[in-house]
């Protein structure tokens, strides 16, 4: 072996030694960065699956409106199943207040197949309904107690008041989005009928894929079969204020945990540093005798490269072992009367574990290459001075 890799071996293996007890604080630092980032974006994966599971049990896939006639879809075998529906606004009298709410009148046949979301009681039969459990606590309703259910407002008529219609409450959902909990109510399509005072006339259709990702796909199609002024919406698009807040979230939470790391790496800088002010005679001496100022970077370089990775790993490893146990047992809990589930959820995806480590890695590489660059000298003249 070239005697100059053998200084620069055991400059190596003594500034290991020399910075374990310095560099044990930037290893922390980058673990804790690891692991704080995993931990997020899973929860935020966690609840943004959950809120978008929630929101396809509601709306469906798909949701076309505006439809001149009553459509046939056989001719896509990728639609599992198809609701149509009738909504106007109306109001909902009770002892306590009247409120606008949005009916829906859909197939009951149906009901339980399509709408995948919680609730108590049972689905409406003619002459009952449907409501969420923030309309419910708003108008001091339960299951099995009646309420007054006017026709829709925008509907003109020749003299005196719209016709009303008293219903039973045969369920309450809960979707946890206020949106739908406040304002959406359910009946039968033939008490939609009565209500709207129309015959057989549909205002559109929710379409269940067999699979998500089809959405698209089937977008497409329809877009062909259909006429320019029907309208066709994902449950993303029609949802697309809540599914943009989510998505500012996350990139926010990315913002802020990569502060974490910025401050980590000043710490892998600074005990970078250290250690090498501490062989600084070394350094000189090796630089003296022939040492190239790339070859004592790249030391430096792999010294504060394997000290975080070291660190990063850790952090990584310890969160993805906690996700995988919280979505085994559940053990972190959430009260239930705050959130729409009892237990923390956790989603890892591969995604963000690649991110998180690329993250790193550029901070790293960033933190390591500027200590290294303090510490060279630039000229033997300065190497010379640390001799003497």
């Amino acid at each position: 072996m070239n005697w100059k890799k053998i200084l620069v071996n055991r400059f190596y293996q003594s500034s290991n030694k020399l910075g374990y007890d310095t560099s044990l604080f930037s290893m922390i630092g980058m673990g804790v960065g690891s692991f704080a980032m995993i931990i997020a974006l899973s929860v935020m994966n966690g609840f943004e699956d959950i809120v978008h599971k929630r929101l396809r049990g509601f709306d469906g896939d798909i949701n076309i409106s505006d439809i001149s006639s009553e459509l046939d879809f056989s001719d896509i075998p990728e639609i599992d199943l198809v609701m149509p529906y009738m909504e106007r606004k109306g109001i909902i009298k009770s002892n306590k207040d009247n409120l606008i709410v949005l009916i829906e009148a859909i197939n009951d046949s149906l009901m339980d197949a399509f709408y995948d979301i919680p609730y108590e009681g049972k689905f409406p039969k003619n002459g009952q309904i449907i409501i969420g459990q923030g309309l419910a606590n708003m108008i001091g309703k339960n299951i099995n107690e009646e309420i007054i259910l006017f026709s829709p407002i925008d509907q003109v008529y020749g003299a005196g008041f719209p016709p009303m219609k008293k219903m039973k409450i045969s369920g309450i959902f809960s979707t946890k989005v206020l949106n739908y909990d406040e304002s959406y109510v359910f009946v039968t399509i033939n008490d939609g009928k009565n209500l709207f005072k129309r015959k057989n006339n549909i205002d559109g259709y929710k379409i269940k894929t067999h699979n998500e990702a089809m959405t698209k796909s089937v977008i497409k199609k329809l877009d062909n079969l259909l006429d320019k002024n029907t309208r066709i919406t994902s449950w993303k698009e029609k949802n697309k204020s809540l599914v943009d807040a989510m998505r500012m979230e996350r990139k926010a939470a990315i913002i802020i945990l990569g502060l974490i790391f910025l401050v980590s790496s000043f710490n892998l800088s600074s005990s970078l540093i250290l250690i090498s002010i501490k062989k600084m005679k070394e350094v000189g001496m090796m630089r003296v005798l022939g040492a190239q100022k790339k070859e004592l970077m790249n030391v430096m370089i792999f010294l504060g490269i394997k000290t975080a990775i070291k660190g990063a790993l850790i952090g990584l490893g310890i969160a993805s072992f906690i996700v995988i146990l919280q979505n085994l047992y559940e053990f972190i809990p959430l009260p239930s009367n705050v959130y729409f589930i009892n237990f923390l959820p956790m989603k890892l995806s591969v995604i963000d574990f690649t991110l998180v480590f690329i993250i790193v890695s550029i901070f790293i590489i960033f933190s390591s290459y500027f200590a290294a660059k303090k510490i060279a000298f630039q000229n033997l003249r300065e190497a010379l001075e640390w001799v003497k």
